[in-house]
């Protein structure tokens, strides 16, 4: 068999069933029919190592809200939400957020978390020490940062989960807990899109079910973009899946 890496998309919403196959007009047809235009628009793109490419051929629209992007967890994933934040320079294609095409402009546009290799903690240091720097790092220079800076991301994403104790270390976390925490890091600039790694690097069933709860509250206020392996299921909250099937 001759193998060719493609990426496909289809869209399925929340309590319905979704169709066989979907198009680039058929998700923006379903936007304008939620009456919301897209945050994030991807045409046909690729990424490709010197291996060979990781995707090709991707279209999407997305609106407001929270998304789910099925794709293996891996290289693939992290090149596609990689990609969609202008993190990566694609080899083809386009990616448009909020009107802006430039890589730096979708930057600014896009905020990036739980993604391996580009926002991952020290074991040594504390909770406190994180979020101290990533206030000061958002912060102007010549501003000085108030000691509850950042209160409202963090009591926003951890929701009524019990959050880790400031002197907590970075290896002291849960899994949820830790992902949970580069959410809160992320949201510290205000940008108004977030692109999430793999969910299920939250093991535990009950506990990625809880964190997605806790993406579902964020995607109130900015459209949330998450990589997930598995579909979400029936009690997930209310979210868009976009099935990103790679043709091997």
């Amino acid at each position: 068999m001759v193998e060719r890496v493609v990426l496909t998309i289809k869209v399925e919403r929340q309590g319905l069933v979704p169709e066989e196959e979907s198009s680039p007009d058929a998700e923006q047809e379903a936007q304008e029919e939620a009456g919301s235009e897209p945050v994030v628009v991807a045409r046909q793109l690729e990424v490709a190592t010197e291996h060979g490419p990781l995707f090709r051929g991707v279209d999407l629209d997305i609106g407001p809200g929270l998304h789910a992007l099925r794709i293996p967890a891996g290289p693939r994933q992290s090149a596609l939400l990689l990609a969609l934040a202008g993190r990566l320079r694609p080899k083809a294609g386009t990616v448009t957020v909020l009107g802006e095409t430039d890589p730096r402009a979708v930057r600014k546009q896009c905020a990036v978390a739980a993604i391996e290799g580009v926002d991952e903690l020290d074991d040594p240091v504390t909770v406190r020490t994180v979020l101290a720097e990533q206030r000061r790092w958002f912060a102007p220079w010549y501003a000085s940062v108030p000691s509850d800076a950042g209160r409202a991301e963090f009591d926003l994403v951890y929701g009524e989960n019990q959050a880790p104790e400031p002197s907590a270390r970075i290896r002291e976390l849960t899994d949820m807990d830790l992902f949970l925490l580069r959410v809160t890091l992320a949201l510290l600039g205000g940008r108004p899109v977030l692109v999430v790694g793999d969910l299920e690097q939250v093991r535990d069933e009950e506990r990625r079910a809880r964190a997605l709860d806790r993406l579902a509250a964020v995607s109130r206020l900015r459209t949330v973009l998450v990589g997930v392996t598995n579909p979400l299921g029936p009690t997930a909250p209310d979210h868009t899946l976009h099935q990103c099937g790679l043709d091997l």
